[in-house]
């Protein structure tokens, strides 16, 4: 989320964004075992627990059978053990001076790792050329090989000029190639900054998903319906949802048909049930509700410090403030009114602005909840919802009076009097 906030940021500005993402050559396996522990004593770690280190890591043999036979030892003269909580732990210790002196914004997740930066002209450029070397120098100090092959480019911006005269070029000389889109962590990363094809993904593959239980599966009750559903389909649905969570109308409708076909499959003891009676009946969030739900959650996770804030270079990310009137409500961040409509509609998408929205359209009571359980938060939240209508918007139904299903206009409307929130039987 940080490095989208730093994209749209940089396109605010009118500049161009270019990220490399890296692939290690099996990354784990070919952790240099004296260079580890050197950087280890760097870091302070001395004494009985380095040699504990020491010895956990080397004079490991590995045997493997294959159709019955098992194979000589052999000794292993690097990597970290995987399925160990130290494993991963050492490889970050490994990797942790990668982007020591580089100019350029570089952010690693295990064995993945991206430069980002932002570009102006051609020696900015340059520049992300420069910090590549550096990077691509580190691995050969620190004994690490790069998967050349696997290298990813993705441009963001407005200026053709820059992306069509300029290229970066791998340890072996030969260019990146540049991709419309680059899967990031599980999620589909487009140069246009939108989520548009992340969204098509998941809808396609919950589709697929749907499809194989309803194959595989005869009965149609709805404690088997309802348990694939939350087991196999919502974390397809739901993964991430707080970077990508949707605004637009058609992207909203286009994930929310997958449930209310699901739900249809579903035999009840009330047939003919239309798709919001059966949201009720059924005791289920709209997709819609369920994705603003989980912005809201992780923006109170934000201000109780349980997980970091989010913020680029020179902000502050997420501030929480206090009103004698109004209880705690988040600050919104400076929102720039000059900017083209598209990317204007994309920066009212983010967390940031959007999930700080929902997080200021809770009643006070629930916004100042501080120094609690996370499961009392959502007791208290899942309460509140429960008072408000759940009524996505569909063709073939009833538009509501608000023309939204969002937490953000339903409550707005709510608090003036201008409609009553639906209380479920």
């Amino acid at each position: 989320m940080a490095h989208y906030d730093l994209i749209i940021e940089c396109l605010e500005k009118g500049l161009n964004v270019d990220t490399i993402y890296l692939d290690f050559s099996k990354a784990f396996d070919k952790v240099d075992h004296n260079i580890v522990m050197d950087k280890l004593e760097i870091l302070g770690i001395s004494g009985k627990v380095h040699k504990w280190i020491q010895s956990f890591l080397t004079e490991r043999y590995q045997r493997v059978i294959v159709n019955g036979f098992l194979s000589e030892p052999m000794h292993m003269k690097s990597g970290v053990p995987q399925g160990s909580v130290i494993g991963p732990l050492l490889f970050l210790v490994l990797i942790s001076d990668i982007d020591q002196n580089l100019t350029s914004h570089t952010s690693s997740f295990a064995d993945d790792t991206r430069i980002l930066r932002a570009i102006l002209n051609y020696l900015d450029c340059n520049a992300l050329q420069s910090d590549l070397d550096s990077v691509l120098q580190w691995s050969i100090d620190n004994n690490m090989t790069f998967n050349n092959s696997k290298f990813e480019l993705i441009r963001y911006g407005t200026n053709q000029d820059l992306k069509e005269n300029t290229f970066y070029t791998r340890s072996d000389g030969e260019h990146i190639e540049e991709t419309c889109h680059v899967r990031d962590l599980g999620v589909t990363m487009s140069n246009t900054a939108t989520f548009s094809e992340h969204i098509n993904k998941i809808a396609e593959s919950a589709r697929d998903m749907c499809s194989w239980i309803l194959r595989t599966f005869k009965s149609r009750s709805p404690e088997l319906m309802l348990t694939t559903w939350k087991s196999l389909v919502l974390p397809i649905l739901d993964y991430c949802s707080q970077l990508w969570c949707p605004i637009a109308k058609g992207e909203i409708q286009k994930l929310e048909k997958i449930q209310q076909s699901f739900t249809r499959k579903i035999k009840l003891n009330t047939p003919g049930l239309d798709y919001w009676d059966r949201l009720r009946y059924l005791r289920l969030y709209s997709l819609e509700r369920r994705r603003e739900r989980y912005r809201i959650l992780y923006v109170w996770k934000i201000l109780e410090n349980l997980v970091p804030n989010i913020a680029s270079e020179g902000k502050d990310g997420f501030t929480k403030v206090h009103s004698a009137r109004n209880g705690v409500f988040v600050k919104l961040p400076p929102f720039k009114t000059s900017i083209p409509p598209k990317l204007r509609k994309l920066r009212e998408g983010t967390l940031q602005i959007h999930g700080a929205k929902l997080f200021n359209s809770l009643p006070k009571e629930i916004r100042g909840l501080t120094g609690c359980s996370l499961h009392k938060f959502k007791q208290n939240l899942d309460a509140f919802l429960s008072t408000i209508q759940d009524k996505p918007l569909l063709k073939g139904y009833p538009s509501s009076f608000a023309q939204s299903n969002s937490l953000v206009q339903l409550t707005t409307l709510s608090q003036t009097g201008n409609q009553r929130p639906n209380h479920p039987s």
